[in-house]
């Protein structure tokens, strides 16, 4: 017990100081005022019962008019797609978006200076009521503490820099020379909070923010499952085991953990301090959902 009590510990430590570093670095998105002229091919991809008004019009209110537009249903193949766009960049979008003004031109900025492959922003959620506000930021929150995203671009894991899916921007060339030759590892991509130009508002499915969990492990169960008992069992054992006067250090950093993420996520910092025990019962239910599923399918595809 006095083992798991430090191995908590040692990880709080650890992800606080993750988050510091992302809180300092602030990997978001930045205006930087440049204007191109190179044409980017939009894939939105389009499930039957969506609507995409919202998004098609904040399309047609940027300010870049370099673009076209195609839908992808889900009968068709992203290669079809893919094969028909004309754009020297692709821009992927699903979910229920809406763009912000400035959003093509920094991303065409960011992607020229850096020579990038790949960009993946996390978009900012907007909330559509209490439980909402219990699930949805658990992606965030995960992210934000499991690595320092300014690194992403220097080591090159691409595990993380897709870790985030509604809002993908890939350089046209290297995007079709991947998907022949399978090899990420060695372009160069990036993972950025979306600073406002990417909305995204969000449905009460469980089972998706389970996908978008395990996603960021890698599909990871072993490690989606170890972070997850000490984020959530750990904390418990030391209420039950320490004297009051020795929680103010993991009580302390929890709390400055949750405010520097709500305010990297432009959240309610407040909210989410007073929902976090309830977010905590969420992560372990959806986590369980999601490692069982992903289980089962392994273990089908096995037999």
């Amino acid at each position: 017990m006095i083992l798991f009590i430090y191995a908590g510990l040692i990880f709080l430590v650890l992800r606080f100081s993750v988050t510091l570093f992302n809180f300092l670095s602030n990997p978001k998105l930045g205006y930087y005022g440049k204007h191109y002229t190179d044409k980017v091919s939009i894939i939105i991809f389009s499930d039957p019962e969506d609507d995409h008004s919202q998004l098609l019009k904040s399309i047609e209110e940027q300010d870049y008019k370099h673009v076209e537009i195609f839908v992808k249903n889900a009968k068709e193949r992203i290669n079809d797609i893919t094969d028909l766009a004309t754009g020297k960049y692709l821009l992927f979008l699903k979910g229920k978006l809406s763009t912000g003004k400035g959003l093509i031109n920094n991303l065409i900025y960011r992607a020229k200076v850096y020579d990038l492959a790949l960009i993946s922003l996390v978009p900012n959620r907007k909330f559509n009521g209490f439980f909402d506000r219990c699930i949805y930021p658990l992606n965030d929150f995960v992210l934000m503490n499991i690595f320092p995203m300014r690194l992403i671009r220097l080591i090159n894991i691409p595990a993380f820099s897709v870790a985030s899916q509604p809002c993908m921007f890939f350089n046209a060339d290297k995007y079709r020379q991947n998907l022949v030759s399978e090899n990420q590892g060695k372009t160069k991509m990036e993972l950025l909070q979306a600073n406002g130009f990417v909305h995204l508002e969000d449905k009460s499915d469980t089972g998706s923010v389970g996908k978008g969990l395990l996603r960021i492990f890698g599909n990871n169960v072993f490690a989606a499952s170890i972070y997850t008992l000490l984020v959530v069992f750990c904390p418990i054992v030391m209420a039950v085991n320490f004297d009051p006067a020795f929680l103010a250090l993991p009580v302390g950093l929890i709390f400055l953990t949750r405010v520097m993420i709500s305010f990297l996520t432009a959240q309610n910092q407040v909210v989410n301090l007073l929902l976090h025990p309830l977010q905590v019962v969420m992560l372990v239910v959806v986590m369980i959902k999601a490692i069982t599923i992903r289980v089962l399918t392994l273990t089908r595809q096995k037999n």
